[in-house]
């Protein structure tokens, strides 16, 4: 059995007037939607600059001095790792002939103060998306455990212990190009490793634990610490090199890969 078509005109005019409306208020509710979702794809913490901008290197440092505080501890919300304490691989340093001797390994190595950088003299070429600028870190504190052979003429010493030490006035040279690339339909930016060099400002280093009982082979060790402090900050900074330009470029993906080029760069 089949029902026949409403003849009433009224009937007919209620259901196309009920179409209408659905549609319209279907269409309402998308463009809310769309307006809610586009605002709410670049939280606050986000500074969006244009690539118009005449300033645009000037744009880009006020957003990473807006971000700074949070790399730290990191960002939750787009996956970036906390920067602090930034661990480096264990670091082997060797000096001398077998008749003045130094043999000192360091493990469990853990620095902070990375995050307190501070940029400057940023250049831009956004049509090549590549970024060149100096960064001045002006602290930086280390700790981790030591092991160490000294040999002075016919006295040997062997020690193990803790080691920590501060560096201040670091200035890198950093280099970082970019690429776009095509995820899920959209450009976004993605950074190759960073190019990073140091330059070491004033260095002081303490080893803890050295027993020697004798005072003047602890004296005669101790200032060889101390006389070679600088040698061994100098063997800690390519690892050190190694481990921010690594950080540095993770973070830098995890933000521009979380949002689009245009997004971005409006």
């Amino acid at each position: 059995y089949k029902s026949k078509p409403s003849s009433n005109p009224h009937n007919v005019c209620v259901l196309r007037f009920r179409c209408i409306s659905n549609m319209k208020f279907y269409q309402v509710i998308v463009a809310i939607s769309a307006l809610f979702s586009v605002a709410a794809v670049l939280p606050d913490y986000i500074h969006v600059c244009k690539a118009t901008d005449p300033e645009l290197a000037k744009c880009i440092n006020n957003s990473i001095n807006h971000l700074r505080p949070r790399f730290k501890f990191g960002i939750g919300d787009l996956q970036v790792p906390p920067m602090e304490p930034l661990i480096l691989s264990e670091i082997q340093l060797k000096r001398g002939p077998s008749a003045v001797a130094l043999d000192c390994n360091i493990t469990n190595l853990k620095v902070w103060g990375p995050s307190s950088f501070i940029v400057t003299d940023l250049k831009v070429n956004l049509t090549k998306n590549k970024f060149v600028f100096k960064t001045l870190i002006p602290d930086l504190y280390f700790k981790g455990d030591y092991s160490l052979f000294v040999n002075i003429l016919l006295i040997t010493i062997k020690e193990r212990g803790p080691i920590e030490g501060n560096s201040t006035n670091y200035v890198a040279d950093v280099v970082m190009r970019g690429r776009k690339v095509t995820v899920n339909g959209e450009e976004h930016l993605k950074f190759d490793k960073m190019k990073l060099r140091l330059s070491i400002g004033n260095s002081k280093l303490a080893l803890g634990n050295l027993s020697a009982t004798d005072p003047i082979i602890k004296e005669v060790t101790d200032s060889l610490i101390t006389d070679n402090s600088d040698l061994f900050i100098s063997e800690i900074k390519p690892t050190l090199e190694m481990s921010l330009a690594e950080k540095l470029t993770e973070i830098a993906n995890r933000i521009t890969l979380s949002f689009t080029y245009q997004e971005l760069f409006a």
